[in-house]
């Protein structure tokens, strides 16, 4: 048998093949191309598929991603205080100088990753995060204060992996 004639889908697929599976599903229900149903019905058959050609039907529809804006989002607050609520997982990359940037994320999904470079000099940033988010602060602070309220890991929502230094200044982060 060739490729040609069917053979690439009876075979077998390693866990790994699957885990790939559920990653693509993951990010499909993060973007809101499948519900949580659909996600849940999909991934357990994905974990119970032995073959190839089991497995392709679960994805096929969803190989093709919506293109994703993936510029970072700049925001900043000089001498000043700006509020925002910023929609999708593009990069961004806040600032505030002598002011205040309050950032609230609480709309991100389960499955978002999120990239924030959070800075401040003299001012602060104030983030509020879904109370299932992950956070991953690999910031520092001078003169500063970097505070991430309830510890660093809220459960299955989004993920949010923050950056930047704090200089005579602070980032704060409540969930809620």
């Amino acid at each position: 048998m060739t490729p040609e004639d069917g053979s690439a889908l009876v075979r077998r697929i390693s866990d790994a093949d699957r885990e790939n599976a559920a990653v693509v599903l993951n990010r499909a229900v993060a973007d809101g191309r499948l519900t949580w149903t659909e996600h849940a019905e999909r991934l357990e058959q994905v974990y119970a598929a032995r073959t190839a050609g089991e497995l392709s039907p679960l994805l096929a529809d969803l190989h093709q991603p919506v293109p994703v804006d993936r510029a970072p989002k700049r925001l900043s607050a000089v001498f000043s205080k700006v509020i925002r609520a910023p929609e999708g997982t593009s990069p961004l990359r806040v600032r505030a100088v002598f002011g205040a940037a309050v950032i609230d994320l609480r709309s991100a999904r389960p499955g978002e990753e999120i990239d924030l470079v959070a800075s401040s000099m003299f001012g602060k940033v104030v983030l509020t995060v879904p109370e299932d988010a992950t956070v991953i602060d690999e910031g520092g602070a001078v003169f500063g204060k970097r505070h991430v309220a309830a510890g660093t890991s809220g459960g299955s929502g989004a993920v949010i992996r923050l950056s930047g230094r704090s200089v005579f200044g602070k980032l704060v982060v409540h969930r809620g």
